[in-house]
């Protein structure tokens, strides 16, 4: 995705684009909600990419070819949760330890998925909107 393109998906999707240049090319800078991505360009290619989740001082490392994913994804789902954040899954309260994207190849591809470590023990990687927060009053074990 050249930067052009990327600015635009990513204005008509809600995210503030900030562009830098220098002699290698354009270094963008995504921001919406609490969620950062950073792109480096080698003219007009995408060369290095990383992704700060809500919850997270660090970003990581983002695969080129995921860009355009986490830009499309649905803002609704993704400012939902942080890392960090207490929920509740099925009745099951836990912490939640990241924010990926679904992988499957069925209608779900490309949804956002909460990894949870559950207080009684356990893991689950529920889909964000099969997720709630705790009422208020449930205490935390």
């Amino acid at each position: 995705m050249n930067p052009n393109a990327l600015e635009t998906k990513a204005q008509q999707r809600g995210w503030k684009v900030v562009s830098k240049y220098d002699a290698d090319g354009p270094m963008m800078t995504l921001v919406r909600d609490d969620w950062e991505i950073w792109v480096a360009f080698s003219g007009s290619a995408p060369e290095t990419a990383t992704l700060r989740k809500p919850g997270r001082t660090e970003p990581k490392k983002l695969l080129l070819r995921d860009i355009g994913m986490w830009v499309r994804r649905d803002r609704g789902q993704m400012s939902r949760f942080a890392v960090g954040d207490h929920v509740v899954v099925k009745g099951r309260s836990g912490t939640v330890t990241d924010i990926t994207l679904a992988r499957s190849t069925d209608e779900k591809r490309g949804r956002i998925r909460l990894s949870v470590v559950y207080d009684d023990g356990g893991t689950g990687t529920p889909f964000s909107d099969q997720v709630s927060r705790p009422r208020a009053g449930l205490r935390r074990r």
